[in-house]
C-alpha cells in the first residue's frame, strides 16, 4: 500500500535529505562533475525541447526524485499522485535517467558491477552522491530563479554548458564506482 504524502513532507524533503546525506562543501562542486554533467545536461535538453518548463517545475522534479530515493532506502512507496504532474514529469524522468538504477536499465547494469543494490548499506552509499548533487542543483535553481526569473537557471546552463550539451533527446547518465 502506498504511503500518503502531504504537502509539508513534499516541500521539506530536501532538508530531511540534507540532514541525512549532508551537502557539497563550497568549492568542492568539481568533485561531482561526473554526475552534474548528465543531470544538468538532461534538464537543459528538456528545457530546450519545451521552454515553458521552468525552474519551479525542476525543483518539484528534484523533490519527487528525493522522495523516490527515500522510498528505496526505507522500503516505502509514496503516493506521488498530485506531485508528479504533466508539468514536471519530463524533468523527473530526465533526472532519474541520469542516475537511478531502478529507472534506467543501463545504469542498473553498470551500477550492479560495483554495488549490491539489494543491500541497504550499498544502496545508501550508492545514492549519497546523486542526493547531494540534486540538493546542490536545487539551490542553484533557486538562486538563478531569484536573480533572473523562472528560466534563469536554464539561461545560466545555456551560457555555461550549453555549447557542450548535444541537441538531441538522448538522456545521459553516469555511475560512480565504489572507492
Amino acid at each position: 500500500m502506498k504511503k500518503q504524502l502531504n504537502r509539508y513532507k513534499f516541500d521539506k524533503i530536501s532538508g530531511m535529505m540534507e540532514k541525512q546525506f549532508g551537502k557539497i562543501e563550497k568549492g568542492r562542486e568539481n568533485d561531482y562533475d561526473m554526475l552534474f554533467a548528465p543531470m544538468e545536461g538532461n534538464l537543459l535538453k528538456l528545457h530546450r525541447e519545451n521552454e515553458e518548463r521552468n525552474g519551479r517545475q525542476a525543483i518539484e522534479a528534484i523533490h519527487v526524485c528525493l522522495l523516490l530515493i527515500d522510498g528505496y532506502l526505507t522500503d516505502t512507496e509514496y503516493d506521488l499522485n498530485g506531485y508528479r504532474t504533466p508539468d514536471n514529469e519530463a524533468f523527473v524522468t530526465g533526472l532519474l535517467m541520469s542516475f537511478d538504477p531502478f529507472t534506467n536499465e543501463e545504469v542498473k547494469a553498470a551500477a550492479s558491477k560495483y554495488w549490491d543494490l539489494e543491500t541497504p548499506s550499498d544502496l545508501l552509499s550508492y545514492f549519497q552522491a546523486p542526493v547531494v548533487c540534486l540538493l546542490r542543483i536545487e539551490k542553484s535553481i533557486d538562486l538563478w530563479t531569484k536573480n533572473r526569473g523562472p528560466n534563469g537557471y536554464f539561461d545560466f546552463l545555456e551560457q555555461t554548458i550549453g555549447s557542450i550539451v548535444t541537441r538531441d533527446q538522448k538522456m545521459n547518465y553516469a555511475v560512480l564506482v565504489k572507492a
